[in-house]
């Protein structure tokens, strides 16, 4: 989703290897609306089930990079 690459479908899925994200990308002051776009555009590819899941994995790296933003 973030490399600008397609999510593998299918069987492809299986074993399928992440693509390469440039760290420095995560700096970037655009990068929220970014993600927002792409979560859009991945929703509308997904059912329900699958785009929370990914949302609460996304959440959770956010949390574990930077534990002060827990809220909980």
């Amino acid at each position: 989703m973030l490399a600008g690459q397609p999510a593998p479908t299918g069987p492809a899925r299986r074993g399928a290897k992440p693509p390469v994200f440039p760290l420095a990308a995560i700096d970037d002051p655009v990068l929220p609306e970014v993600l927002a776009e792409l979560a859009a555009a991945r929703a509308d590819e997904m059912d329900d089930d699958t785009v929370n899941r990914e949302l609460s994995i996304a959440q959770g790296d956010r949390l574990m990079a930077a534990p002060e933003l827990d809220q909980r």
